[in-house]
């Protein structure tokens, strides 16, 4: 509301942006931080220890895309079942 009181439509279109930048930085570090963790720490450790770089990488890649379709089923699936972050807060005792 401010910024759109101090620099009118372009202040709603700066906070649009801003808002839209913020939600896919946090979505791209969750799922490289998942991916990271699955290929190096499981998958390296656990399943190939000797993995060379074109494997993980490959491993890295396969968990993201499976990590997005399970977030996105889940959020999905959540939605149908009415849980919301109005639920969340609610939860939280807020």
């Amino acid at each position: 509301a401010v910024a759109t009181h101090l620099f009118g439509t372009g202040g709603s279109i700066m906070m649009t942006v801003m808002l839209f930048m913020a939600i896919v930085s946090t979505g791209s570090a969750e799922g490289i931080a998942v991916s990271s963790l699955c290929a190096y720490d499981v998958y390296r450790t656990y399943i190939n220890p000797q993995a060379d770089g074109k494997r993980i990488l490959l491993v890295s890649k396969i968990v993201i895309v499976v990590f997005g379709a399970l977030m996105g089923g889940l959020s999905v699936g959540l939605h149908a079942m009415g849980l919301n972050l109005g639920w969340v807060y609610q939860f939280m005792g807020t």
